[in-house]
């Protein structure tokens, strides 16, 4: 009866106040449940904030770069120059911050909480995941953990859920793979690294912020670690180093987007 009750007053909202696309602002046409359906298959849909039409026109991201020059590499490895200095072994972004919708998408799901985002983003990331197994790259090859970089038990309160452990659940469930939330842990809830504009800045608002719980889980493994956008690539290489350290044999930071938000 409660989830009956929760559709028909999402029913009704929706009539009342009807959800529009935020990149050409027309009425979109998606009723949760089937909309839902379509997502998780990987087809073209109507989301509640995208139409079919604008978010079809949506690329991937065409050059994969190093975490730490953010020179172009192949498939986003890390550079023999920044090997030394960046724990991330290799950077996936799956699409553009430059495509205004992309940009407003993920806006509205980390600073506006809108949980229905992780939708469209998770068809995306799917894409790109398409995109290099067609290459021949074993992206899942050694069975990895995936692994969200967490949230500080304050923000998580504030906010609902954690962005990056939505995405993560969803590929684990659409390729069969082990997400685990509670293996990586936030110390302090510091500053927003999107609110530092200097990487020295950044790389010390995060530096030994993450602790790692049930250690025996990640000894040897390939971890997937799991965010909605990088910037610097502070934050994943303090995951990462952490990670290491307490065994893991290798780690792939795989974002939605890289770069920062325009004014």
């Amino acid at each position: 009866m409660p989830n009956y009750t929760q559709k028909t007053v999402n029913w009704i909202l929706d009539i009342i106040f009807p959800k529009k696309c935020l990149d050409c602002n027309k009425f979109t046409h998606s009723t949760g449940s089937t909309g839902s359906r379509q997502a998780s298959s990987g087809q073209a849909a109507d989301f509640d904030y995208a139409c079919r039409k604008c978010f079809g026109e949506i690329g991937l991201k065409n050059n994969l770069e190093c975490v730490g020059c953010k020179r172009q590499t192949r498939l986003g490895f890390t550079c023999a120059f920044c090997d030394k200095f960046n724990k991330t072994d290799q950077l996936i972004i799956t699409a553009d911050l430059t495509d205004p919708l992309v940009e407003k998408i993920l806006k509205a799901y980390k600073y506006k909480f809108i949980q229905s985002m992780v939708l469209p983003l998770s068809v995306l990331a799917r894409r790109r995941v398409k995109k290099l197994l067609s290459k021949k790259f074993s992206l899942f090859g050694d069975n990895p953990l995936l692994i969200p970089v967490p949230l500080h038990k304050r923000r998580l309160n504030e906010r609902g859920f954690n962005q990056a452990e939505l995405l993560a659940e969803n590929l684990a469930d659409t390729y069969h793979l082990i997400c685990e939330s509670n293996i990586l842990t936030r110390v302090a809830n510091p500053k927003h690294q999107a609110e530092i504009k200097k990487k020295e800045e950044r790389l010390e608002n995060v530096k030994n912020n993450f602790r790692v719980k049930n250690i025996e889980l990640i000894r040897s493994k390939t971890i997937i670690l799991v965010d909605d956008i990088c910037t610097s690539g502070a934050t994943l290489n303090e995951c990462a180093r952490v990670l290491k350290e307490s065994g893991a044999k290798r780690v792939i930071g795989f974002v939605l987007a890289r770069g920062q938000f325009k004014k």
